[in-house]
């Protein structure tokens, strides 16, 4: 049995790796086949085309990429240009990929669920300490940390000291090492002395809730003016408390935020603020703000040194707690790109591709780590088949755009009497089927077009100042078109000077309307410049045809037919 299954197993292997076709002295084997014929039939709505259709659609794509490279188009300097360039933006996609970013993406989803209550004791440093301060804070700071140790009370201690209660955070809201701390220090206990460049802390988490989310606030604020005295003050209370009672009676937000509030970027708006999370604003703002239970209800005054705010919630938008949710994942991928933790990321990427290319990279590559990611790039498709595979596709798909414009694009443009001799062979395949001279606009507003419209009416020529001053937003132009081509509601009726009702557009909400100025009611033969496109498209056609059969002949394709009834 274990040897029949052996058997077995080498002959699928066996069949992976032998070729499927040759073309010329080239070949393809049945796994680079099935890699493309699954790649480009992965589309669920439209049908899977048949191995035997995909394999002449592909032997033929073999081909042409073969031409193109015989003809050394791949050395050409534009074509090196655009593979490096091309070949610099996906490595640094795939470095963006890399485990270290998902590990760093991860970590900040699931701590983006809660929110960490954080206070702190903390000895400042002023601005440019000298190095005889920065050791008197770190002395006075270890003092603090020993009688922790010791058992006292950090309430205690810290009434010795600084003390400062930071209130909720959140992921992203302090620099990534401090997040670190509160994460990863639980509820009551507190971190080791840490330095920042405004002096040292001791971190202490005294709880965590289940994460709030953001919040879209609108606030009157009346501001304290600058060294606002204690009568100042208390005035101001006593206008905030009359402005809450208001509300409380009915009167409406957004009326009192335009008559009482300073704030100048929002008083305009309702009182609106832009959306924000926690760790964000003054801490009192932020509690009153977050306190608020539901979309419209208010605040009492709340003081800050700015002055009195009443607040009403307008919109909370709640975490997403799914953390397989891409969308979400997505965003999250994106804040930890703008943030701290590229730093990280970037040492954890540098020690990652030290392992990696460790057994065959020279010895100057790991020198340094500019050394290392310059190696690992240069040499990135040795160390990713993914990243292989997609430069060789835009390498080869660039190959064949290339030869393609070369051979059959421009060709077919570029000459004119073998153009002109194309259409004069093939004359009866060019007519017009029941078609109009016609007027066909199109706009985005219902009003504009039925403006157009009458206007039309009285002075056909005014289409064409109305399209020339709208700077771009009215589409016009005038020819002959055939009557399927207009569109129209359906059943109607053309007659000249038919000016037809307007049609919504599916893709966007534009309208188009079309005025039918001469009718041809037969059908008749289209003139040369009549039928200029469709011609030079099936010249085009012809073009190819003719050098397809000349590429056959350079490079004859054989199907391996014992190999091809393998296929899955």
């Amino acid at each position: 049995m274990k040897k029949i299954l052996l058997f077995l197993i080498t002959l699928n292997t066996t069949a992976s790796a032998q070729t499927l076709f040759s073309y010329g002295k080239h070949t393809v084997s049945r796994t680079e086949f099935l890699k493309a014929y699954t790649k480009n039939n992965s589309d669920s709505n439209n049908p899977k085309i048949s191995y035997s259709d995909y394999l002449d659609l592909y032997a033929r794509f073999r081909m042409k990429v073969q031409a193109a490279i015989d003809e050394r188009l791949d050395t050409t300097q534009q074509q090196r240009a655009e593979l490096q360039t091309f070949r610099d933006q996906l490595a640094e996609n795939f470095l963006k990929e890399d485990a270290g970013m998902k590990l760093l993406t991860g970590e900040a989803v699931k701590r983006s669920l809660k929110d960490i209550h954080l206070t702190d004791i903390y000895v400042p440093l002023k601005p440019g300490p000298t190095a005889d301060e920065i050791h008197a804070a770190e002395i006075k700071i270890k003092e603090a940390y020993n009688k922790l140790q010791s058992g006292e009370e950090f309430e205690k201690v810290a009434a010795q000291y600084n003390y400062a209660d930071l209130g909720f955070i959140t992921v992203f809201v302090l620099p990534y090492e401090i997040e670190n701390i509160a994460y990863t220090t639980a509820a009551g206990k507190y971190s080791a002395p840490y330095q920042t460049s405004k002096g040292f802390h001791i971190f202490r988490p005294v709880g965590e809730r289940k994460a709030f989310g953001k919040i879209r606030i609108a606030q009157i604020l009346l501001t304290f003016p600058p060294g606002a005295g204690e009568q100042e003050k208390h005035y101001l209370a006593q206008r905030a408390d009359s402005a809450y009672n208001a509300l409380k009676a009915g009167a409406d937000f957004a009326d009192l935020a335009l008559k009482l509030s300073n704030d100048n970027l929002s008083f305009q708006n309702g009182g609106q603020l832009p959306v924000f999370g926690i760790g964000q604003y003054d801490p009192a703002f932020e509690k009153a703000a977050f306190d608020i239970d539901s979309d419209g209800a208010i605040s009492k005054p709340v003081e800050t040194l700015f002055g009195y705010h009443i607040l009403s919630r307008v919109q909370r938008i709640p975490v997403v707690e799914d953390i397989n949710n891409k969308e979400w994942n997505a965003s999250i991928k994106q804040r930890v790109e703008q943030s701290d933790r590229m730093k990280v990321a970037q040492l954890m990427l540098v020690q990652n591709i030290r392992r990696i290319i460790k057994k065959d990279a020279p010895a100057g590559a790991q020198d340094s780590d500019t050394a290392t990611l310059r190696y690992y790039l240069d040499h990135l498709e040795k160390y990713s088949s993914a990243f292989g595979d997609q430069l060789q596709e835009f390498k080869e798909g660039n190959l064949l755009f290339t030869i393609m414009q070369k051979n059959i694009w421009d060709a077919a443009s570029a000459d004119s009497a073998a153009l002109i001799k194309f259409f004069t062979d093939n004359k009866n395949k060019y007519w017009w089927e029941n078609s109009a001279d016609a007027l066909i606009v199109t706009c985005q507003n219902k009003k504009e077009i039925e403006e157009i419209r009458s206007s039309v009416k009285v002075n056909f020529p005014v289409w064409k100042k109305w399209a020339e001053s709208s700077n771009g937003l009215i589409q016009a132009d005038s020819g002959r078109y055939e009557l399927a081509q207009i569109p129209v509601v359906e059943k109607t009726n053309f007659i000249e000077g038919l000016i037809t009702a307007p049609v919504a557009n599916n893709q966007d909400s534009s309208m188009t309307f079309a005025y039918i100025i001469k009718l041809y009611k037969d059908r008749g033969p289209r003139k040369f410049e009549d039928a200029k496109g469709a011609v030079i498209n099936d010249f085009q056609v012809h073009l190819e045809n003719k050098w397809l059969s000349e590429l056959k002949q350079k490079y004859p394709v054989k199907i391996n037919t014992r190999v091809f009834k393998t296929l899955p």
